[in-house]
Parts: C-alpha cells; structure tokens; sequence
C-alpha cells in the first residue's frame, strides 16, 4: 500500500494514481547503453563491461525514482510524494489551483509523457513528474473529474 492510499482523509477517494513513468526509465536505460558502449569502445576497456558498469551504477538511481515518487488525485486534491527515506509531500486542494502547464521535449511529447506544474495561491506548486498521459490528466485536473 502506497503513502497516499494510507493518507486519504474521510470521505475522500482515490482517483488516479501513478509513478514515474516506466518508459522513461527504459529510454534512459537505453541511452545508458549506447553511452557505455561509446567509452568502452574510445577508452579501449571492453565494451561489454562498460556497458555492464554504466548500467549497474544507474540502477539504484532508476529503483528510487520510480518506487520515491507517487502521484495521486483524490476527490478533493492532487497530491505528490517524493523521498523513500526523507519524505516531501506536496498537495493542493481543487479550489486553490490557479494553472496547470505541461513539460514536455519533443521525445517525451512522443512518447506521451511529461511533467505537470500545478500552481496555486501564493507560491506553492505542486509538480507531477514523469508521468503517462500528462495531457488527459491535465483535462481530468481542470474537470475535477
């Protein structure tokens, strides 16, 4: 169970909830080849293992982005954690966003994933990083579903 399945207040219901997109993980996963495989090759130390190294230092890296940070949307707010040991959560309630925008780059507009920025009163923001179908969300966010 997740910290925002554990932390929904009375009356609320989970709406929506993810993680850092998986394909994400996999293009970089992909890049971290092509770019192992590149020093292995110039810097003459075999390219199987520099593949091999690149990919094991990444690992851990990938393990805590995808399992530090969740994404949700409840009946009433929108809600990001982000830390496996530290914790930084961040939530707006429906009536106090103000806009929502879209990051995206070309290969993540591709692929259909980006970050969402929901900003609200005064200077808090709440961001959805890395996310499948940023757009859609972003329909179903302005919609209150």
């Amino acid at each position: 169970m997740s910290y925002i399945e554990k932390n929904i207040n009375k009356g609320e219901k989970l709406i929506w909830f993810s993680r850092v997109s998986t394909k994400i993980i996999i293009l970089t996963y992909i890049t971290i080849t092509f770019v192992g495989a590149f020093f292995g090759y110039f810097f003459e130390i075999g390219i199987f293992t520099s593949i091999v190294l690149c990919l094991v230092l990444y690992t851990p890296k990938a393990i805590l982005d995808y399992f530090g940070n969740e994404f949700g949307i409840t009946s009433k707010r929108v809600i990001s954690r982000k830390g496996i040991i530290s914790r930084n959560v961040d939530e707006m309630n429906f009536n106090s966003i103000e806009s929502i925008n879209i990051d995206q780059n070309i290969i993540l507009r591709l692929l259909n994933i980006g970050t969402l920025r929901i900003s609200g009163r005064g200077t808090s923001n709440v961001k959805l990083l890395n996310i499948d179908d940023p757009i859609n969300i972003r329909k179903k966010i302005k919609h209150k579903f």
